[in-house]
């Protein structure tokens, strides 16, 4: 396991690579003294974890989580502070877990214990579905990509539809209000569609019955509410 620990504090580091070496004694550790030299360290270093202070000079954990949840979407932050009234800003992030200083070898084997991402655990073909801010898809940890930038849209609308089937029709009104030229498109954005999933060996989930398209919910997981698809695309 490859773990990285923020905080301005030198005793607060020497604590951590004491207990990493402990819990993790074949793990690779690295230390930054502030949130900027973390994230040089992540430019470096494909990290599973990153310990992150809050209270830093400059660049605080919390700025610095932002940041680092859009540039590494698979990379489990865990905040690690003596502010506990920061609990409802680091939820916010998503985090991986809350350590509350002065820490023990129980709390941070606890925190491992409950990673949003687990190392190590992912299956091959993982798609990972995020609804939250801005819509993306992932698989194995890197960004999935569509060839037609409109897949993206169609596939966000499957995804909000939960596994319910949808009609060509119905597609076809909420991405083009139901202009009737353009059931040829929407044959190739379905085929696009299909091809990738294909092309990137997964092939169990997309469902096609008589005129209609949905997923199969169990081929993805999906982070964030799915409601907020329809807000960040403006279906209705």
């Amino acid at each position: 396991m490859r773990t990285i620990f923020a905080d301005d504090s030198e005793a607060s580091r020497m604590m951590m690579k004491r207990l990493m070496e402990i819990i993790d004694p074949e793990g690779e550790f690295y230390p930054a003294a502030n949130a900027t030299e973390a994230i040089e360290l992540l430019s470096g270093h494909k990290a599973d974890i990153l310990f992150l202070d809050i209270e830093m000079p400059g660049f605080n954990g919390i700025e610095a989580a932002h940041y680092i949840e859009k540039n590494y979407p698979e990379l489990n932050i865990i905040f690690v502070t003596g502010h506990p009234e920061y609990a409802r800003d680091a939820l916010r992030v998503y985090c991986s877990g809350f350590i509350e200083k002065p820490f023990d070898e129980d709390d941070v084997r606890d925190a491992l214990r409950h990673l949003r991402y687990p190392v190590g655990s992912a299956s091959p073909n993982t798609l990972r579905v995020r609804c939250k801010g801005h819509f993306a898809v992932f698989l194995n940890g890197g960004q999935f990509v569509f060839k037609r930038k409109l897949t993206n849209e169609l596939f966000a609308y499957l995804v909000y539809k939960n596994g319910a089937m949808s009609t060509n029709g119905d597609i076809i009104g909420v991405l083009w209000d139901g202009a009737p030229d353009k059931a040829g498109f929407l044959r190739q954005l379905v085929k696009d569609m299909c091809d990738s999933f294909e092309n990137a060996g997964i092939t169990d989930i997309v469902v096609k019955r008589h005129g209609s398209i949905g997923l199969n919910t169990s081929a993805y997981t999906v982070e964030g509410n799915v409601d907020e698809l329809n807000d960040e695309f403006g279906w209705c």
